[in-house]
């Protein structure tokens, strides 16, 4: 595992994140797991998505990149999310919306789509690198299943969210904490005046 913590001091030296141009890159974003630490730690700041995609693909070829995310409806029956969702769409992301799995609103089944699309691209032999935006460790399994199939599989997330198991089994982890790139000031009523 080869763990870019120094990721501050690449900052002029483009994407952090480097990478062959002939290398072919799945991207896929457990937005729960990312928003979730994001609102948490870092409540004054924005994600901007559309720089973590460029970051995490660097100068490789990018096959898909999916943000997989639950769904909730409100009473009229639209996504309560949809603002986000399609903001996540003009960064780059195709969204993949996953039901809540049971009446209290559970969003198991995200897990269950991150790991077929990832396992979809690899066994048609669609990748060679998948990069999965998260820190759950209910992907360890996954990422040893992808490696077993030949595709080197790459780990971006907040440190307070990753899992020791998801660390330790990823070819590479990048950390969030520190990316400049990635978080933004959200400006204030008297900044936009």
């Amino acid at each position: 595992m080869n763990t870019v913590d120094d990721s501050l001091n690449k900052v002029g030296e483009g994407s952090p994140y480097g990478g062959n141009p002939g290398e072919r890159v799945v991207v896929i974003l457990d937005v729960r797991n990312v928003t979730c630490r994001q609102s948490m730690e870092y409540s004054n700041t924005c994600m901007d998505y559309s720089k973590l995609l460029k970051d995490t693909i660097g100068s490789r070829q990018c096959v898909v990149a999916v943000a997989v995310d639950g769904v909730t409806y409100d009473e009229r029956g639209r996504d309560v999310f949809r603002i986000f969702h399609s903001e996540l769409k003009k960064a780059g992301f195709r969204t993949v919306l996953v039901p809540a799995s049971n009446n209290k609103g559970k969003q198991e089944g995200v897990d269950v789509k991150i790991a077929l699309l990832a396992q979809k691209y690899a066994l048609l032999n669609k990748c060679d690198i998948v990069e999965l935006i998260t820190g759950d460790g209910d992907f360890t399994v996954l990422v040893q299943d992808l490696q077993d199939e030949g595709v080197r599989v790459n780990v971006t997330s907040f440190s307070a969210n990753l899992s020791y198991s998801l660390r330790d089994k990823a070819d590479e982890v990048r950390i969030l904490d520190d990316i400049p790139l990635v978080k933004m000031e959200q400006k204030t009523i008297e900044e936009e005046y």
